[in-house]
C-alpha cells in the first residue's frame, strides 16, 4: 500500500465501492503511527456527515487494531482537525479577521434570511431607479430592451448572478473581438444591387436606427433566424443573393454579440450595486453568507498584502492535509488548498530545513463528479495531478484503485462493459471529459454473482404521463415479487436472508414524475418513503399553516380562512362554512363575528375556550339546527380572535405550535413526513421572524414560495423503516443498496442553455447574458457548457448503476431517438431492437432483457404466507387512495375528560410516558419536564402546579401497582408511540399505539387512558374501546407478521390494567 508512505504526497483515484473513506482513514492513522501529532493533520471534506463518518472510521479502526493509539487519540479529540471546507475557511477567517476585513465575531446568516435580504435590496434599488435615484439610466436602458418583460428579465438575471456566488463575484464580461467588422461592413455597403433593391438599406448599418433594423431582418433571415437560401420576392436584383444573406447573417450576429456584451456589462454594474448594498447591510450586522466563507478566504490568501504572514501562521501548525471527495472541489476551494501548500510543493521552506516532509493526500473519483451545476470542476482533478507530479517528482505517488468491495460480479462486468465505451476520454482529451478505468470484484462472503435486468416496455405512442404510469406499475409489481422471494447476503456476516422492502431503492434522475411512482406503489401495497422529496410548499399540512399565517396577516383573506376552517385545525363541514358565508358582513371573519353577536354563547351556557372545540369534526347540519351551527361558528371565532390577539406579542413560530396543540390538530398528522414538514415550516417561520420582519413581510415571502416546486420536503430519518426508499441519484451518492431500480432511463436530457451563463475558462470566470436562442446556439461558451452538462449525465448514470450491491433493474420504454441513459446503453453495449425482441452486441454474464408486459404481482395470499417477522420493523404510512375513506382510530370514543384539567395533563402524561419509555428522561426529571411542557401550552403558574401535582400522584400510584416498572419504564424489545396505517375494507385507519412490549413470542399492546374513571365504569369503557384496540391488534399483526398479539388498557387514574 504505497499510499501509506507518509513521505510522499498522494492522489488516489478511487472508483465507486472501493473504500475511499477507508483509505483516507488509513492514511490518517499512518501519519499518527509515524509520530505526527494529531493537531498537525488537517482533514477536509465537503459535508458535516462525511466529516463525522471520517472521524468515526478512524476511531473504529484504531479501537480494533491499536488500543494504545486509540486511547491517545481519544484524549486529544478536541485537537482533531477534521472538518468541512467551509468550516475550515470559517476558522481561518476568525483567526485572521483583521486581514480579511471582517468582524471576528461574525455569524453565518441562514439561507432564508440572506435570500429575503437580497430580494428586499433588489426591490429597493428598482424603486430608486423608478424615482430617478441610483443607476437610473442603466436600469431603464436594460429594462427597455426586453419590452414589457424587461423588469422581470432583469430581476431574474440579477438573481441568477446572486445564486451563482461566489463564482459570479469574480466574473467579468469577456471582451468581444470586433476587429473584423469594419471590413465586413464595407463589403456589405458596396454589395451590388442591395441598395437598389431595399429601401433604407444603409439605415440597417446605423446603430442608432434600431426601429428600422427590426423589420429589415426578414430580407435575409428565416423565421428560425437562419440565413435564407433563396431571395424573397423583390430581392432578385441582389447579386449572389445566397452569399449576401450569409454575410448579412454574420454581420447581424456580430452586432448581436456586441449588443449582448454591452448589456451584460450593464447588468454586472447593476449587480455590483446590489452587492454593495448587500455587503453594507451584512457588515452592519456582522453577518456572512455561506458562500462568503471560501471566497473571502481565497481573496485573503491571494490578494491581502499580509498573505505571507497568514501562510506562515498556517504552516507553523500544519504538516499534512488530506482531502476527501476531491472530485467535488470548485476553483475557489482548490485555490485555498493550493495556496496553503504552495511552499510545500516547491521543496523549499523552513519545514524542509528542519527535515519535515509536509504532504498532501487527495482522494476522489472523477467518474463521480456530478455537481457541475453547483460549481464543482472535474478538471481540477487532472490539474492537481499534473501540478503535483511536475513539482514533487519522486515524492509524489498516484494510484488508480481497481478493487470494488460493494457490488456483485454481474454488476461490475456490466458497468465495465458499458462505461468503458461511453467514457472514452484519454490524456489527450479535454480535462472535462471522463476517462474510465475498469475495476474488479473483491466483495467477500457473497453468494451468487448478482444480476442486471433491463425491463423493456414497448412504445405505445402514449403521453408521457401514461408512459410513466405503465413503467411505475411494472416496477411496483416487480418489487412485490422480489420481497420474500429472493435472497440477500448480509455484507458483514455473509448470512443469506429474504429480501425486504428496506433493501430496495428507486433512484430518479429527476423528480418530475415522483407522484406517479408513489401512486403505483400505493396501488400495489408497497410501503415507501420519499427521501428528500420535493414539493414542500405544496404539501397539505404546509398549505394549512401557510393559510394560518395569511389569515393572521390579513383577517379579511376569505380564502385562507376557508382553508383553515376546513383543515384539521377546525374540521368544519362544508355546509357550516357555506352557511356562515351567506351571513351579513364584508368578509367571512366579519360574518362570523355577526353570528356571534346574534347568538352569544353565554345565552345558552356554551363555552368558547379553545379546548372546548369539537375535535372529531362538525356533524352535518340538519334543517333548523341553528343552535349547533352558531355554537360551531362561535367556538371557531373565539379561537381565531384569540390567535389574532396573541399574534401582536407572541412569536409566530410559538403561536403556530400553540394552534396545533390547542386544537388537537397534531393528532391528524401521524406520518413522519407530515410531522417533519410541520417542524420545518415552524423553523422557517422562526428563522424568518428572527430577522425582525413583520408579519406582512413574512406573508410576502411565503407568497413567493407557492410555485416553488423544487423546495425539498423535510428530512425524515429512515433508519429502521422497512420501506422502499425513493430518492434522486444525487441524494444517493455515497450510499449503497442491495437492490436498485432505475426507472425512466429513456427520459431525454433537456440540455437547453438558459439566457445567462457564469462559466470558467483557464482559471478565470466570465459572464454572458444572451436572451435569443438563435444567438446562443452559435456561441462557443454556451455550446461548451452544454457539452460539459451532457458529459456529466454519463457520470450521473455511473453513480446510479454503482449504488447497486446485488441486483440492478433498469426500467425503460423503447425510444429510437434522443440523448438519454437508454441511448448510452445503445452506444455502450449495443442494445438494439429486433423483430424477435432485444439484444446486445456482447455477452455480459448476469445481464438479461425482460419484457415488462409479462411481469405480474405475486398472488396476495402466497406473498402473505411467505412473510416473516422482521427485526425493528415499522409499518410506513402511505398516502391515502382517492377511493378510500381516511379515519382516525379514536374517532367517536375519546369522549371523556375533555376539560383542561383532565385533557391537558393527560396529553402531558402521554408525552412524559413516551420520554420515560425512550430513556430521554429519568424519574427525577419528570417535574422539570412537565413544567416546561405546561409553559409551552400557555398555562399559568397555578394550573402548572396543579397539573404537576396530579402527575406526581399518578406516577406514585403506578409505581405502587408495579405498572410503572413493567410497562412505562424502558424495557427490552419494546416500542413507544408506534405509528401505523391499516387498510380495512373501504377505510384506512391511522394512528399511534402508546406502547408495544414483546414478551417471549407475544406482542402486548398497552393503550393509556389518563382521564378520571370510577371502578364501576371500567367494564363499559373496555367495551367502548374494544374497536380501537382491535384495530391496534390488526396493525401490530401486520407490522410484525405475527398472530401472537394481546391488547390491554391502562387506566392510569386508578392504576388498573385490563385485557381487551
Amino acid at each position: 500500500m504505497n499510499y501509506l508512505n507518509t513521505d510522499k504526497s498522494v492522489i488516489i483515484s478511487s472508483p465507486a465501492g472501493s473504500g475511499k473513506t477507508e483509505k483516507l482513514a488509513r492514511r490518517y492513522i499512518a501519519l499518527l503511527k509515524s509520530g505526527i501529532s494529531v493537531e498537525r493533520i488537517l482533514a477536509v471534506t465537503f459535508t458535516e456527515k462525511a466529516a463525522a463518518e471520517m472521524k468515526q472510521r478512524i476511531l473504529t479502526i484504531l479501537k480494533a487494531e491499536d488500543n494504545r493509539l486509540f486511547d491517545s487519540l481519544l484524549e486529544k479529540m478536541p485537537l482533531m482537525r477534521v472538518s468541512t471546507i467551509h468550516s475550515f475557511c470559517g476558522t481561518l477567517l476568525r483567526r485572521f479577521s483583521f486581514e480579511a476585513g471582517i468582524d471576528a465575531n461574525y455569524r453565518v446568516e441562514n439561507a432564508i434570511d440572506s435570500r429575503i435580504m437580497w430580494e428586499e435590496i433588489i426591490y429597493e434599488l428598482l424603486m430608486e431607479a423608478g424615482s430617478g435615484d441610483g443607476n437610473r439610466a442603466l436600469f431603464l436602458q436594460t429594462i427597455g430592451e426586453k419590452g414589457f418583460r424587461g423588469l422581470a428579465n432583469l430581476s431574474d438575471t440579477v438573481n441568477y448572478l446572486y445564486e451563482k456566488r461566489p463564482f459570479s463575484l469574480d466574473a467579468v464580461v469577456p471582451v468581444y473581438d470586433s476587429t473584423h467588422i469594419p471590413q465586413l461592413l464595407s463589403e456589405l455597403l458596396s454589395w451590388k444591387g442591395a441598395e437598389e433593391a431595399i429601401d433604407g438599406y444603409r439605415d440597417f448599418f446605423n446603430e442608432r436606427e434600431t426601429e428600422k433594423r427590426a423589420g429589415f431582418e426578414d430580407h435575409f433571415l428565416t423565421k428560425n433566424k437562419e440565413p435564407r437560401k433563396k431571395a424573397p420576392k423583390g430581392l432578385n436584383g441582389i447579386a449572389d443573393y445566397r452569399d449576401w444573406a450569409l454575410k448579412m447573417h454574420a454581420f447581424w450576429k456580430d452586432r448581436k454579440f456586441q449588443e449582448y456584451s454591452n448589456r451584460a456589462q450593464r447588468i454586472m454594474e447593476i449587480f455590483g450595486g446590489c452587492l454593495k448594498r448587500h455587503e453594507f447591510l451584512k457588515n452592519s450586522k456582522s453577518l456572512l453568507d455561506f458562500s462568503d466563507l471560501e471566497y473571502i478566504a481565497y481573496r485573503m490568501l491571494t490578494y491581502e498584502p499580509e498573505w505571507a504572514n497568514i501562510l506562515y501562521a498556517f504552516d507553523e501548525k500544519t504538516d499534512h492535509i488530506l482531502v476527501d471527495e476531491f472530485q467535488d472541489t470548485n476553483n475557489f476551494q482548490w485555490a485555498v488548498i493550493d495556496r496553503l501548500t504552495e511552499e510545500w510543493r516547491s521543496g523549499l521552506g523552513a519545514k524542509r530545513d528542519e527535515g519535515i516532509k509536509p504532504t498532501v493526500f487527495l482522494v476522489g473519483d472523477r467518474k463521480q463528479s456530478i455537481y457541475y451545476f453547483r460549481g464543482a470542476n472535474v478538471e481540477i482533478f487532472r490539474r492537481a495531478k499534473e501540478k503535483l507530479s511536475e513539482w514533487l517528482g519522486d515524492e509524489f505517488y498516484y494510484e488508480e484503485v481497481k478493487e470494488n468491495y460493494r457490488s456483485a460480479p454481474a454488476i461490475i462486468k456490466f458497468t465495465n462493459a458499458l462505461f468503458s465505451k461511453i467514457m472514452s476520454a484519454d490524456n489527450a482529451s479535454p480535462a472535462w471529459m471522463t476517462e474510465y478505468g475498469e475495476f474488479e470484484p473483491h466483495r467477500k462472503n457473497l453468494t451468487g454473482n448478482g444480476s442486471v435486468e433491463i425491463i423493456m416496455l414497448e412504445d405505445e405512442d402514449e403521453g408521457i404521463s401514461h408512459q410513466r404510469e405503465r413503467e411505475a406499475s411494472v416496477m411496483a409489481k416487480k418489487i412485490k415479487g422480489l420481497v420474500g422471494n429472493v435472497h440477500i447476503t448480509e455484507r458483514k456476516t455473509g448470512v443469506q436472508r429474504e429480501c425486504m422492502y428496506a433493501d430496495i431503492a428507486i433512484l430518479l434522475r429527476k423528480r418530475t414524475h415522483l407522484k406517479k411512482y408513489e401512486e403505483a406503489l400505493i396501488r400495489h401495497g408497497v410501503p415507501f418513503i420519499a427521501v428528500k422529496g420535493i414539493g414542500f410548499y405544496q404539501e397539505t399540512e404546509v398549505a394549512m399553516l401557510r393559510s394560518l399565517v395569511y389569515f393572521l396577516s390579513n383577517p379579511k383573506d376569505d380564502y385562507s380562512l376557508y382553508v383553515l376552517l376546513k383543515s384539521p385545525l377546525f374540521l368544519l363541514n362544508e355546509d357550516v362554512v357555506l352557511k356562515a358565508s351567506r351571513e351579513e358582513g364584508d368578509s367571512l371573519f366579519d360574518k362570523m363575528k355577526n353570528i356571534l353577536k346574534k347568538n352569544p354563547p353565554f345565552a345558552k351556557g356554551g363555552g368558547t375556550t379553545p379546548d372546548s372545540f369539537c375535535r372529531e369534526g362538525s356533524p352535518p347540519l340538519k334543517k333548523g339546527d341553528e343552535g349547533g351551527f352558531s355554537e360551531l361558528i362561535n367556538k371557531a371565532f373565539a379561537i381565531l380572535q384569540n390567535w389574532l390577539i396573541q399574534s401582536a406579542h407572541t412569536p409566530l413560530a410559538e403561536l403556530i405550535e400553540r394552534a396545533l396543540v390547542e386544537t388537537g390538530a397534531w393528532r391528524y398528522f401521524h406520518e413522519p413526513q407530515q410531522r417533519a414538514n410541520i417542524k420545518k415550516f415552524i423553523r422557517i417561520m422562526e428563522e424568518t421572524e428572527a430577522g425582525g420582519r413583520p408579519l406582512i413581510k413574512i406573508r410576502a415571502f411565503l407568497e413567493r414560495t407557492i410555485d416553488k416546486e423544487d423546495e425539498p420536503k423535510a428530512n425524515v430519518n429512515t433508519e429502521g423503516m422497512n420501506a422502499v426508499k425513493i430518492l434522486t441519484i444525487h441524494t444517493a451518492k455515497g450510499l449503497e443498496f442491495p437492490v436498485v431500480f432505475l426507472p425512466a432511463i429513456e427520459d431525454p436530457f433537456t440540455l437547453k442553455s438558459k439566457e445567462s451563463l457564469v462559466y470558467e475558462r483557464d482559471g478565470k470566470f466570465f459572464f454572458k447574458a444572451i436572451t435569443e436562442s438563435s444567438i446562443r446556439k452559435d456561441d462557443e461558451d454556451f455550446l461548451l457548457h452544454l457539452r460539459k452538462e451532457e458529459e456529466e449525465q454519463k457520470r450521473l448514470f455511473y453513480v446510479a448503476v454503482t449504488r447497486a450491491e446485488e441486483a440492478l433493474f433498469l426500467v425503460t420504454t423503447w425510444k429510437e431517438r434522443g440523448k438519454s441513459f437508454l441511448s448510452y446503453l445503445k452506444e455502450g453495449i449495443g442494445l438494439e431492437k429486433r423483430d424477435d425482441g432485444y439484444s446486445v452486441n456482447e455477452h455480459i454474464p448476469g445481464l438479461s432483457i425482460v419484457d415488462g408486459a409479462g411481469i405480474t404481482a405475486p398472488p396476495v395470499a402466497a406473498s402473505a404466507e411467505k412473510k416473516k417477522r422482521l427485526p425493528h420493523a415499522e409499518f410506513i404510512p402511505t398516502p391515502l387512495r382517492a377511493e378510500k375513506e381516511w379515519k382516525t382510530v379514536t374517532g367517536g370514543v375519546m369522549t371523556k375528560g375533555q376539560g383542561r384539567k383532565t385533557a391537558v395533563p393527560g396529553e402531558i402524561l402521554h408525552e412524559i410516558f413516551e420520554k420515560i419509555s425512550k430513556g430521554d428522561i429519568a424519574d427525577d426529571g419528570i417535574a422539570a419536564t412537565a413544567a416546561k411542557i405546561f409553559i409551552s401550552r400557555g398555562m399559568n403558574e397555578l394550573e402548572s402546579k396543579e397539573g404537576i401535582a396530579e402527575i406526581k400522584k399518578t406516577v406514585a400510584l403506578l409505581k405502587e401497582k408495579g405498572i410503572w416498572q413493567s410497562i412505562i419504564q424502558p424495557v427490552k424489545d419494546s416500542f413507544t408511540e408506534l405509528p401505523f396505517v391499516l387498510e380495512s375494507g373501504n377505510s384506512v385507519y391511522r394512528g399511534r399505539i402508546d406502547r408495544v412490549i414483546k414478551e417471549g413470542d407475544v406482542y402486548n399492546i398497552y393503550d393509556y387512558k389518563t382521564f378520571p374513571v370510577a371502578d364501576e365504569e371500567i367494564d363499559d369503557l373496555v367495551k367502548e374501546h374494544s374497536f380501537q384496540l382491535d384495530i391496534y391488534k390488526k396493525a401490530v399483526k401486520k407490522i410484525f407478521n405475527t398472530d401472537a398479539v394481546k391488547s390491554f388498557i391502562v387506566f392510569t387514574h386508578i392504576g388498573e390494567v385490563r385485557e381487551v
